[in-house]
C-alpha cells in the first residue's frame, strides 16, 4: 500500500469516527431525559412571577369548596394554630374545613393582600372581608400565610387569621 492510499485509509476512518461521535451526540441530546423542570424551574422564577403566584394560590384557596383544593394548596408539614390554643394538622384542618363549609350565601374578598419575598419563602399578609348575600358586611379578619417553594410549587406551610374588632 502507497503512503497515499495509507493517508486516504486514516483519512477514512478518521470521518467515520467523527461521524459516530456526531451521531452519537445528537442521540443523546434527542433520547436522554432532561433534567430541566418543566413550569416555574429556577431559571423561569423571578420575584414578579413568585409574587403572581402567591396571589393566584391566595385567591384559590380563599374560594376553595372542597378538600382536593386544600390537599394541593397546603404542604404535608402545614400548621394553622387557632384560638383555642390548638395547632392543626394539614389533615385536621382539611377535615375542619369539610366539615363546616362556608354558608353559600357569603362572599369573601380581599380587603388587602400583601406579598413579600424571601427567596424560596413568601409571607402573604392581609385583610378579608365577609359580606351576605345583600352585600353587608358580616365579619373581617387580618391574616398572615407563609409559603414554601418545594418540588417546583408554592405551598402553605402556616396559617393564621385573626377576627378583626373595631375599637370604640
Amino acid at each position: 500500500m502507497s503512503l497515499r492510499e495509507e493517508g486516504l485509509m486514516n483519512l477514512k476512518n478518521i470521518a467515520a469516527s467523527l461521524i459516530f461521535l456526531l451521531i452519537a451526540s445528537i442521540a443523546a441530546i434527542m433520547f436522554v431525559p432532561s433534567q430541566t423542570v418543566v413550569g416555574d424551574s429556577p431559571q423561569q422564577r423571578s420575584a414578579e412571577h413568585d409574587r403572581q403566584a402567591l396571589i393566584d394560590l391566595e385567591n384559590v384557596w380563599l374560594n376553595a369548596n372542597d378538600a382536593q383544593t386544600l390537599d394541593r394548596i397546603l404542604a404535608p408539614d402545614f400548621v394553622h394554630p387557632v384560638p383555642t390554643g390548638d395547632f392543626l394538622t394539614k389533615a385536621q384542618h382539611i377535615e375542619w374545613f369539610t366539615k363546616h363549609p362556608r354558608p353559600t350565601n357569603l362572599e369573601p374578598r380581599f380587603e388587602r393582600l400583601d406579598i413579600r419575598l424571601y427567596g424560596d419563602v413568601g409571607i402573604a399578609n392581609g385583610m378579608v372581608v365577609t359580606s351576605d348575600e345583600n352585600g353587608k358586611e358580616i365579619g373581617r379578619n387580618v391574616f398572615t400565610d407563609v409559603f414554601s417553594y418545594r418540588n417546583g410549587r408554592w405551598q402553605a406551610i402556616n396559617g393564621q387569621e385573626t377576627d378583626v374588632r373595631r375599637m370604640k
